[in-house]
């Protein structure tokens, strides 16, 4: 398949490496060379490929809720670019969103046919883009993959992340910063292991479909700060507790067993047929404690003082 694949960053570069390892003929664009938000650049890049993928987008919290008219030109106008152009080349859209999108809802643990309740404008704004692109496949037949993508810590992440957060500070002698109590739970997932989900339902073939993309481990910060602690053998550093975040998810647990069950027939996507060659299979491998120890391995073999 020839693949546009766009954006170029932390979970990006690991799943280009993978498509192309698995066959794929794979081009890229990112932000801010590739306008999302010029229609015209944005049909004239798409001609000609047989799928895209959309990882491109604001997903720092912290700068889309201090500039919220940004994020949603880029987010939601740059979206519906994307989306116009695909339908119009008869393009195949993977679509990368967000576990966030459940947020505080209760139907846990959440399958891909939970109700989202999402806490906050990023989540919503990708719960949004969801529905445009159902939307485009009732009225226009556009073909399309939603991967709801669990909160992916690792070598090479944000500074923004929790992990990142605490590891920093730990080195800086800082105290460790808790919204909240630090029960709030999270379904960390290991890069590696994100990278993998996504190819793996890319390469099954699938079509207009939803999936959940995350480990099914649920750990609260409280546990993550620990385990932290105890990997960098710090177990006496100093937390302390501040006052909660608005837009708090409280409780975090995610059912992804629909992407290990993808059926697949003589190497295609095959829902219906009676007999199944095998399944995508696909589950996390990395626990967060195996997760937190090979980051920090990665920290020092490469003399990382701070994740920046």
């Amino acid at each position: 398949m020839r693949l546009l694949h766009v954006g170029r960053g932390f979970i990006g570069l690991k799943v280009i490496d993978r498509l192309k390892a698995s066959g794929h003929t794979v081009d890229i664009v990112d932000l801010p060379e590739f306008d999302l938000t010029n229609r015209q650049q944005v049909l004239d890049t798409i001609k000609g490929y047989d799928a895209v993928l959309l990882m491109a987008a604001i997903s720092n919290l912290n700068f889309f809720e201090a500039d919220p008219l940004r994020g949603m030109d880029v987010n939601m106008g740059g979206l519906t670019n994307v989306v116009q152009a695909c339908a119009d080349t008869k393009t195949l859209l993977y679509y990368i969103s967000t576990c966030c999108v459940y947020g505080n809802t209760k139907d846990l643990p959440s399958s891909e046919e939970a109700r989202p309740e999402p806490s906050e404008i990023y989540a919503a704004c990708k719960l949004a883009g969801e529905w445009i692109i159902k939307g485009y496949r009732k009225s226009f037949d556009l073909d399309y993959v939603i991967l709801r993508i669990a909160t992916t810590y690792g070598p090479g992440m944000r500074a923004a992340l929790a992990p990142a957060v605490f590891i920093n500070q730990i080195n800086k002698g800082e105290p460790i910063t808790v919204h909240g109590d630090g029960e709030q739970t999270r379904t960390l997932t290991y890069i590696d292991d994100e990278a993998d989900g996504i190819v793996a339902v890319i390469n099954s073939g699938v079509k207009n479909e939803t999936f959940n993309i995350s480990t099914e481990e649920e750990k609260s910060v409280n546990e993550l700060i620990d385990i932290i602690k105890t990997e960098m053998n710090t177990p006496d550093h100093p937390v302390m507790y501040v006052k909660n975040r608005k837009g708090q998810t409280f409780k975090e647990q995610i059912d992804a067993k629909k992407v290990r069950e993808i059926r697949i027939w003589k190497g295609r996507y095959a829902p219906t047929a009676k007999k199944v060659t095998k399944t995508t299979g696909w589950s996390a491998k990395y626990s967060l404690r195996e997760g937190i120890r090979e980051t920090l391995a990665w920290m020092k073999e490469n003399n990382i003082k701070e994740i920046i």
